[in-house]
């Protein structure tokens, strides 16, 4: 099957393109990679809307909206806080009220596996350890995706923090790969705005440090890996300004 969710069974012989581009519209319709052979030096962009329409059948498609959804109210949070980062940060500091924001944690997680997986999709690396075929998941990470099963260990989401980290104001989502000794894909960097995300396929975690990781130009090795974050805070001068919690405990 050409749809990379086809392990579970069911698919429809129908590969849809028409919800995937408003899907992918609150965050562009382009995403920037950077890491692969084709890319090593330079990110190219592709259009999500390319991305997507072959490589998941419309009944797989369809079952993961609720996914998008959830990817789409975080990445608005994210948004929103980054503006509001430049808005005080252009202001006189003082004692700001605080802007308090909740997310969940495992929608977002799992929508970065299905964006990792649609992005490494028909490539020439394996997604996950166990997987035997080039440019395809395994199965475990596919249930995973699904919701069917979660992540295990330190297999998932972990912010990663440094101070002067760069920050980008533009809207597009940026992915580097992490290819493990040139066999398979073990995880993956997002980057949107001014945040950074690891999410990391196999139990026993990242490497830490990360040396030797390039983002964009950046050297991440140095970073912070925060993983299951429940609480981001931002201060802007030398108060409090935003509070994000990540819910990991509600599954949807």
């Amino acid at each position: 099957s050409s749809c990379w969710a086809g392990c579970l069974g069911g698919c429809s012989d129908k590969v849809s393109r028409e919800h995937l581009v408003s899907a992918s519209l609150f965050i562009g319709d382009k995403v920037r990679v950077q890491g692969f052979p084709w890319c090593k030096d330079n990110p190219k962009e592709i259009g999500i809307s390319a991305l997507t329409a072959k490589i998941l059948c419309e009944t797989h498609n369809n079952v993961l909206s609720p996914v998008d959804t959830a990817g789409a109210k975080a990445f608005s949070v994210f948004r929103e806080m980054m503006r509001l980062t430049n808005v005080r940060g252009q202001m006189k500091p003082r004692v700001w009220n605080v802007v308090k924001y909740r997310i969940n944690g495992r929608p977002l997680e799992r929508w970065l596996l299905k964006t990792l997986i649609n992005i490494c999709c028909n490539g020439e690396y394996p997604i996950g350890r166990t997987s035997t075929v080039s440019g395809r998941p395994s199965e475990q990470l596919v249930r995973i995706a699904y919701g069917l099963e979660s992540f295990e260990g330190l297999a998932g989401l972990h912010f990663v923090v440094r101070t002067g980290m760069k920050y980008y104001s533009d809207d597009t989502v940026s992915f580097s790969p992490l290819i493990k000794n040139g066999e398979h894909i073990e995880g993956g960097l997002f980057r949107f705005r001014g945040l950074l995300f690891l999410l990391f396929l196999e139990a026993e975690g990242p490497p830490v440090p990360l040396s030797g990781i390039y983002f964009e130009g950046e050297h991440v090795g140095d970073a912070q890996l925060n993983f299951h974050n429940r609480e981001v805070s931002q201060t802007t001068g030398r108060f409090r300004s935003q509070v994000l919690t990540i819910d990991w405990e509600n599954a949807t």
